[in-house]
């Protein structure tokens, strides 16, 4: 399922509605793969998608994609799942132009200098844009159109010129690490790397998500210098440079700490893609569908259903499949792609990829797969067969 429409998606959203940078030029050398990092998939979709589709509710002006490691796969990947909204002219949208479309152009990194190096990048594609920033990772995927409404509303309420998504994690590991001061406002945030060991007890993480006055970000950028060990212009460093002018720096504390969840390794998109079939099927469970075993079941975001579907355990629906209203589906379906009028009953181990099935259809379970009795033939080991690999 999409993600539900934020509660204050309307008048809220387009109060200021910020300009978006998305960092998408990592290497991803952690996930021992050819493909980019962002176009790895969770739940039937790649990770950068799941950022674009949140911070559509945001309704921005612009989003500006900073690609760098597999750039042509990632803008043949975009532009073929949002038609028109992206800029293939080169020249860039004209905002306002192409109503309800996202309006997604690309900006180079040409060489892996950093976090802040890559925001930086993304400067031409703004063209001196005013007013606010939005920057996420593009490795992000569980961030929630809901915390960055919620986040914007923190920002300004606090009246705040730079705010960062701020989480607290049991286990911490090797996150930035927020310093705060005696009054509660952001300090600093200091890479792990970089950390003291009291510093590294702190159990609140930086998320890589800030929001923030887009000239006031570009100035700080061009300031920095990589002082660190990773010899990189850290985009953290901005805090530090805002505060140098007096500028007040807001740590906005997030209401799921897993939403901020990053993908560095498939260890970690094993995670993410649990924690997101869990919330997907608590929000169909809330939505009038019944779910008869949750742990077993996936459905991707894409997925629609009508209420009063009932899904067995095991089953699996994937892709633009859409249910109608008192429909069973029975234990171990799959189901892709898939048109299902209302009260259909599809039964267990079913496969249907494509298929539209009409209202009140009967498709029966597959009889099992077993060979005739006295026929089972095992073959034979090949000579030479088990005396090492």
């Amino acid at each position: 399922m999409d993600a539900p429409s934020p509660d204050r998606r309307g008048a809220a959203a387009r109060e200021a509605a910020p300009r978006v940078v998305i960092l998408a030029a990592g290497l991803g050398q952690r996930m021992k793969s050819d493909v980019p990092k962002v176009l790895h998939e969770l739940m039937g979709r790649p990770l950068l998608f799941h950022v674009l589709n949140s911070v559509r509710y945001l309704r921005p002006p612009k989003i500006v994609v900073v690609v760098g490691h597999g750039a042509a796969a990632v803008r043949e990947r975009v532009a073929e799942a949002f038609p028109g909204s992206v800029d293939g002219s080169g020249k860039g949208f004209s905002e306002g132009s192409a109503k309800g479309a996202l309006r997604i152009v690309f900006a180079p990194q040409d060489k892996p200098l950093g976090s802040g190096h890559a925001v930086l990048a993304a400067e031409k594609a703004l063209a001196q844009a005013r007013g606010p920033l939005l920057i996420l990772p593009g490795d992000a995927p569980l961030v929630s159109p809901q915390t960055l409404l919620d986040l914007g509303a923190a920002h300004r309420e606090l009246g705040a010129s730079l705010s960062v998504l701020t989480a607290r994690l049991p286990d911490p590991a090797a996150y930035g690490r927020i310093v705060r001061d005696s009054n509660g406002w952001l300090a600093r945030i200091v890479e792990y790397k970089d950390a003291t060991e009291e510093e590294r007890k702190s159990d609140e993480i930086n998320s890589g998500v800030y929001l923030g006055d887009a000239r006031e970000i570009f100035k700080a950028l061009k300031s920095l210098r990589p002082a660190n060990v990773q010899n990189e212009y850290y985009l953290t460093d901005i805090v530090e440079s805002f505060r140098a002018k007096g500028l007040r720096v807001a740590g906005v504390e997030g209401p799921d700490p897993s939403e901020i969840q990053g993908v560095n390794d498939r260890a970690d998109l094993a995670r993410a893609r649990e924690i997101l079939r869990r919330k997907i099927n608590e929000s169909w469970l809330k939505a009038g569908v019944t779910i008869l075993d949750p742990q077993t079941v996936t459905i991707e975001p894409t997925v629609k259903l009508e209420r009063d579907v009932i899904v067995g355990p095991g089953a699996i629906l994937a892709g633009y499949t859409k249910v109608g209203a008192g429909t069973r589906i029975g234990a171990y379906a799959t189901l892709a792609d898939a048109r299902i009028g209302a009260r259909c009953a599809i039964g267990s181990h079913v496969v249907l990829a494509g298929a539209t099935v009409p209202p009140g259809a009967r498709l029966r379970s597959p009889p099992p797969q077993m060979a005739p009795a006295g026929r089972l033939r095992v073959p034979r080991p090949p000579r030479g067969a088990g005396k090492g690999f």
